[in-house]
């Protein structure tokens, strides 16, 4: 990567300072548009927002509830991070957008501590070239607006990881527990309060495959492992024994019983696929990096006896190999495994490699894949708004446009391996996911069916409480708009709420429940008013809903 010079200097891991400010607002530019416009998102982002709300109207920071039900599939970790932001901007009546912000500031952590270990094993160049390609990886930038736990995780492992480099690159056969030993534990302790072992597997994985490839066990003596799991008792056990003893084991019997060994033996919440099938999920998923993952396979063989490739090859390929034989599988289950093959196809780019032989044609085979999905990728915000029947403005148009931008400037990088070329990569993608997240997805009224019906709620006058039932509709965002008292029940449960509350109750039923809801408000006495009725598409069954609005006659709400 020629002209680089300026990437040199007196910051960490030899990087200027006006390298890191370029890695950091890219970042910020890829990942932070659209946090505070994206309606909240089913399923699993809507549980974590409401469960959070819960915490903070109750005071029960230790049991994780959404509604009357329990969710306890993983450690309490992420919940605190964001109920922390969340009281900072009004508490359980803070928007959507505070709770995300810890997903966003990991995705940062996670963007420069990849750089931080780039430099450190290929020099500042190949620091700022594999933050950005972190940061404009697909499944970074989506993890990172979302109010999940894995962005948070992510920046853990690499935190963990690059500790871990240290250890591993070391000479001497046993350190002191400090600097990199304890940041590793620290690194671990957090993670694993995260998201329970999955930073476990990533690291021991990484530690074993080093370990037995390299025929010597010193790094597990630097890692002071006693000292260590003590670390990690110390940080998770508190939190552990509380809501054992809360919930007479329960908590353990779900997280342990159903939802760690259900996803590893069978495919849990409809989520199973064979074996390969990350493998195709890394060419959306690490989007537009996967342009260079061929390249990056082929360095790493040739180059597998650099003992810095080899620790990145311990990273990614058994971690990733155990994801892809576990039964349950979601395309960012493998994120922790990308900043790895980010630095792989950063050193591809500094390094001028060229892949020869039959790896060139499967390199050509990826580049192949990559100008397909781009080219996908690119007509979504506009095939979207089409599909959905939204007038086409000039939001969608642009976002296409530059995704046509990304194609162009992908294509540019290989014949080109320059910082500029990858700067204008990285460019290009920030401003398709800024035009994409900020502007055309939050204006797909259609597909956010929660929220219009917030809207509708939030626009009745009259009452100071305004219980809600629902029926055939129960996604956990509109649980997280309109209150955590609303009900989400069957027809007989709506026509109850307005025969109980005809001044201030509110129900709502799709069509499939329409007639059964009518029925069950006759028989109990209810005089229904039908308010508004809209049709919209649930994402998350890939399908159309309509929902109607009823109030009871005499009724005190009035539209504003």
């Amino acid at each position: 990567m020629s002209s680089t010079t300026w990437m040199e200097g007196d910051g960490p891991a030899g990087m200027s300072w006006r390298a890191w400010t370029l890695v950091l607002v890219i970042a910020a530019a890829a990942l932070f548009p659209g946090i505070t416009a994206v309606p909240v998102m089913d399923r699993d982002e809507g549980r974590y927002l409401q469960a959070t709300k819960q915490m903070m109207e109750t005071g029960d920071y230790v049991d994780i509830r959404l509604q009357d039900t329990t969710r306890y599939g993983y450690p309490i970790g992420t919940y605190w991070a964001k109920a922390a932001t969340a009281n900072l901007f009004g508490g359980a009546e803070a928007p959507a957008w505070a709770y995300r912000l810890p997903s966003f500031l990991a995705g940062a952590i996670a963007v420069l501590g990849t750089a931080w270990l780039a430099a450190r094993i290929g020099g500042p160049a190949t620091g700022v070239g594999a933050g950005l390609l972190l940061a404009v990886s697909l499944v970074v930038a989506v993890e990172s607006r979302t109010a999940r736990s894995d962005a948070l995780l992510l920046a853990c492992v690499v935190v963990a990881q690059a500790a871990l480099w240290r250890l591993a690159r070391s000479t001497g056969d046993r350190t002191a527990f400090r600097g990199a030993p304890l940041v590793f534990w620290a690194a671990h302790a957090v993670g694993v309060l995260i998201k329970g072992p999955i930073i476990t597997l990533v690291v021991a994985l990484t530690v074993a495959a080093w370990c037995v490839w390299n025929r010597d066990r010193a790094l597990l003596r630097r890692l002071h492992v006693v000292k260590g799991l003590a670390i990690t008792a110390l940080v998770v056990l508190p939190w552990l024994i509380a809501i054992t003893l809360k919930t007479d084991n329960a908590y353990l019997e779900e997280a342990i019983g159903r939802s760690l060994m259900g996803k590893v033996a069978t495919g849990d919440r409809a989520h199973g696929a064979p074996p390969g099938y990350h493998l195709v999920a890394l060419f959306i998923a690490f989007w537009p990096g996967a342009l260079l993952a061929g390249a990056a396979a082929a360095m790493a063989w040739a180059r597998r006896q650099d003992p810095d490739i080899r620790f990145l090859v311990c990273w990614f390929v058994p971690t990733f190999l155990v994801f892809e034989a576990v039964a349950t599988k979601l395309p960012h289950y493998t994120m922790p495994t990308y900043p790895a093959l980010a630095v792989l196809a950063a050193l591809v780019l500094t390094t001028g490699f060229r892949p020869g032989g039959r790896w060139n044609w499967g390199h050509r085979v990826v580049v192949g894949i990559f100008c397909v999905v781009t080219t996908v990728l690119a007509l979504v915000p506009l095939a979207g708004t089409v599909h959905f029947g939204i007038p086409v403005t000039l939001e969608p148009v642009l976002a296409t446009a530059a995704g046509a931008t990304v194609l162009a400037a992908g294509l540019r990088l290989l014949r080109d391996s320059s910082a500029k070329r990858l700067r204008d990569l990285a460019i290009a993608v920030a401003v398709f996911y800024g035009l994409t997240f900020q502007g055309v997805f939050p204006s797909l009224d259609v597909i956010w069916p929660s929220r219009t019906l917030a809207r509708t709620v939030d626009g009745l006058s009259g009452c100071a409480s305004k219980p809600v039932a629902i029926t055939g509709y129960a996604e956990p965002s509109v649980v997280f708009y309109l209150g955590t008292e609303t009900g989400l029940g069957e027809p007989a449960d709506a026509a109850e709420l307005l025969k109980r509350n005809p001044d201030c109750g509110i129900a709502v039923t799709t069509a499939g429940d329409r007639e059964a809801f009518l029925a069950a408000a006759v028989a109990v006495g209810a005089n229904p008013r039908e308010l508004v009725s809209f049709d919209a598409f649930n994402y998350t069954r890939g399908k159309p809903v309509t929902m109607t609005v009823y109030l009871a006659e005499g009724t005190k709400l009035r539209r504003r």
